[in-house]
């Protein structure tokens, strides 16, 4: 089978492959964009030191030391609590289910430059030996809330 090449379907193919070019190079930059300003996921830390530098990664500033760590293991299939926190994970590019059943670590620091709250701020993170698989900021009292680690 052969076909002639003409002036219109020169032309129509160099559209079609511009356009093509063109949604190539626009999702690719929205996605480096959605991206920007966050880790990459899953971060691997393995100690205090890069815990640190992984919220400052986030854009936040804690104290230098944990101020609690918590032991606790996933329940082996998400309920609705899990489930509305792995939607608020899927904000920060995670997704708890893969560690459903497994030993986590929960590390909290006190965040020093959350902005439009009088009261103390703290951010979790939960570790899976030294991967990252969650992490939230946390505000208890009366104008109280849970968000995720993205800065607002």
């Amino acid at each position: 089978m052969t076909t002639k090449l003409t002036k219109a379907k020169a032309v129509a193919g160099v559209l079609a492959g511009g356009a093509l070019l063109c949604a190539v190079i626009f999702t690719a930059g929205h996605a480096f964009e959605k991206n920007a300003g966050s880790p990459p996921n899953p971060a691997s830390v393995s100690d205090n030191a890069q815990r640190v530098a992984y919220l400052a990664d986030w854009g936040w500033d804690v104290e230098p030391s944990a101020v609690e760590t918590l032991d606790l293991t996933l329940p082996e299939t998400l309920d609705e609590a899990y489930l509305s926190y792995n939607e608020l994970q899927a904000e920060n590019g995670m997704d708890l289910t893969p560690y459903c059943g497994q030993h986590v670590k929960r590390y909290t620091y006190r965040v020093s430059n959350y902005s439009d709250y009088e009261g103390t701020v703290l951010a979790n993170l939960y570790l899976c030996g030294d991967t990252v698989v969650a992490g939230d900021l946390t505000a208890s009292g009366e104008n109280g809330f849970i968000t995720s680690l993205r800065s607002p």
